[in-house]
């Protein structure tokens, strides 16, 4: 078995034999067995904060979601802090807020079911028009 690392992700592979093409890049060296892995390097350019930054901590199946998702305006550069990622079930949960007056029937039915009390409160939203769902919840905006 022969293991390789990355230097600059800090990735580690093992292989059943040598590979050539490993042993050809820069960046992968060999190890012997259980030698531990070696400082990450930060290869000036190409350098990846992500590594730097605290990792979530994610289980099989687990999706994670942008706790602190930067503005749409703010376009990320080498110095921006890498995105805090949170599992989805310890995502804080808000209120959706209403969508707009004349927003579509469908966006307003989408809505009210976020709002419904019980089952039956939710079996009425089809029948209503988009009028009714904007004056039985809400429309101030």
């Amino acid at each position: 078995m022969t293991t390789y690392f990355n230097k600059r992700t800090g990735d580690r592979v093992e292989l059943d034999g040598r590979s050539a093409r490993l042993d050809g890049l820069e960046n992968w060296t060999r190890l012997d067995g259980d030698e531990p892995n070696p400082p990450v390097a930060n290869d000036g350019i190409l350098s990846r904060p992500s590594l730097a930054g605290p990792q979530a901590a994610r289980g099989p199946g687990q999706v994670l979601v942008e706790t602190t998702p930067p503005a749409p305006a703010d376009v990320p550069t080498q110095d921006t802090p890498p995105v805090e990622l949170t599992p989805v079930d310890q995502a804080p949960v808000g209120q959706p807020s209403p969508p707009a007056r004349n927003a579509s029937r469908a966006d307003w039915q989408a809505y009210a079911r976020t709002r419904a009390q019980d089952s039956d409160e939710e079996n009425t939203i089809d029948g209503l028009t988009r009028d009714e769902l904007v004056a039985r919840y809400g429309g101030d905006s």
